[in-house]
């Protein structure tokens, strides 16, 4: 079984790859440019990364359900993976409509071709308060399965929890939770790109060690396509998440905790997020992650001494550089995700 897993991720991998190769000329040529803002000049570049990361977890899904069903059995629990999958693809979806409501860059088709910078910004975005209630509709796929109400909590065993809180109050809360949080930490290039990665790679390790295939499978589609993803990404980005991606890898995160009841672990894990959106909330959710760019190369705060954001916390001191700030996130995730697999397992 492993093995058609790792053949499935690594489908997802590749699929991601050529994705990105094809997509990019097509996101420019429709419109959907952002501005870089960290960067010198601010160039424009491709958005909504999140439909190449999808084509991927497509692929991988196909992959190992053909694999399955036509080779060998497995402990893979399909309805629940098509379930996930399509909350991943609804949510995807209301990030797109968002990428295409005010995250793209209106100019004529010469200055696209040429990647210029002057343009004019629509201002027509979905309202932030929309956003949650949006993000609701994702959560239906994961509302109407019955994967189960305990929780298992390390040094106390199996929490059983009432199945009516359980399925309409707190599985909805999760995936609104987790794919806002997500999207509100984000605006340095592959921020939450490296460390949704390091989350997932953990909950796949943690999935394996209780023999939970299907949200192992899940897992790993998601590391291999997001690793993948990483090429086009990562500093210095080529293509830009958008709300399509950020809203992706949250979904995602809380689809797999919730199909493989690894809720204990998945908290653990989205404490970085859970922080942000404790210091987004002072500031009534207006506050920005992302830098304003220094001569020297490095970022400072756009909100002076405050901290509204994680971020905040390097970028008002002035001396760390973009790529550098990132790298400190992933790291931070991954002794985070070290330390929460060493309490559950």
């Amino acid at each position: 079984m492993l093995l058609e897993i790792f053949i499935a991720s690594l489908i997802a991998f590749v699929s991601t790859i050529i994705a990105g190769y094809i997509l990019k000329n097509l996101l420019i040529q429709s419109g959907l440019v952002a501005q870089d803002i960290n960067k010198k000049g601010r160039p424009i570049l491709p958005t909504s990364g999140g439909l190449i990361v999808l084509v991927g977890l497509f692929a991988g899904a196909m992959t190992i359900i053909a694999l399955t069903d036509y080779f060998v059995g497995s402990g893979i629990n399909i309805e629940y993976l098509l379930l996930g999958l399509v909350s991943i693809v609804s949510i995807t979806f209301i990030g797109f409509i968002d990428d295409l409501s005010g995250g793209g860059v209106r100019t004529s088709k010469e200055n696209l071709k040429k990647m210029t910078l002057n343009y004019s910004t629509f201002n027509g975005r979905i309202k932030q308060w929309q956003k949650p209630l949006l993000t609701l509709i994702a959560a239906a796929p994961l509302m109407v399965a019955n994967f189960g109400t305990n929780i298992a909590v390390p040094f106390i065993g199996n929490v059983n929890i009432n199945p009516v809180l359980y399925i309409l109050i707190l599985v909805p809360l999760a995936v609104i939770f987790a794919s806002n949080a997500v999207n509100m930490l984000e605006g340095l290039n592959g921020l939450s790109i490296q460390m949704g990665f390091v989350a997932f790679a953990a909950l796949a390790v943690y999935s394996y060690h209780i023999g939970s295939y299907t949200s192992l499978t899940l897992a790993t589609m998601f590391a291999g396509a997001l690793a993948a993803y990483s090429y086009y990404g990562s500093y210095p980005a080529k293509i830009l998440p958008g709300d399509s991606l950020t809203y992706l890898i949250g979904g995602g995160l809380a689809a797999t905790i919730i199909i493989g009841k690894l809720q204990f672990l998945g908290i653990i894990l989205l404490i970085p997020w859970i922080l942000e959106f404790l210091l987004k909330a002072r500031a009534r959710f207006h506050a920005h992650s992302w830098g304003i760019l220094q001569k020297n190369g490095t970022l400072s705060s756009p909100h002076g001494r405050k901290i509204y954001s994680l971020t905040h916390l390097f970028l008002r001191t002035g001396r760390f550089k973009e790529w550098q700030i990132v790298w400190i996130f992933t790291i931070i995730e991954l002794v985070i995700a070290f330390f929460g697999l060493a309490i559950v397992w």
